[in-house]
């Protein structure tokens, strides 16, 4: 994508959010940007899976056992 098909996005974060934004992306080797664009195609995958198939997404173990499930509004 060149720079001129780019939209720019100002965004206002609390401390706490703003905070976990910098650990993941230096966790993960993101830019802040690149974590946000992760995010926003994770959410987007979890919505389509909700509508059209009624699928949830979910934290599993080893054993594919579910420990969590995330709800996505």
């Amino acid at each position: 994508m060149e720079d001129r098909d780019k939209k720019r996005l100002t965004l206002d974060f609390d401390p706490s959010a703003y905070e976990l934004l910098e650990q993941l992306a230096l966790q993960s080797g993101k830019t802040k940007a690149g974590l946000l664009r992760t995010a926003l195609a994770l959410y987007a995958v979890a919505q389509e899976e909700e509508k059209k198939y009624n699928h949830k997404l979910a934290i599993v173990d080893e054993k594919g056992t579910q420990l969590k499930q995330l709800i996505v509004t």
